[in-house]
């Protein structure tokens, strides 16, 4: 095996090493919740761009449309 085998493989055992010790300590990045999607004023002119009745509209609707 050549010196820079014998390096590279040291380093993949120390890779190997790392992942699985903080695997073991319970420590990784966990996925966010959902995006904050922003203030009523935010999505109701982000509504009225896209053609959809405004935030106002939308929630003093007795019942939904079918």
């Amino acid at each position: 095996m050549s010196e820079d085998e014998q390096r590279e493989s040291k380093l993949k055992v120390a890779a190997i090493v790392a992942v699985l010790f903080e695997i073991s300590t319970g420590e990784s990045l966990t996925p966010s919740g959902q995006r904050d999607s922003g203030k009523a004023w935010s999505k109701d002119h982000r509504r009225v761009l896209i053609g959809r009745r405004n935030l106002f509209r939308a929630r003093t609707r007795r019942s939904t449309s079918r």
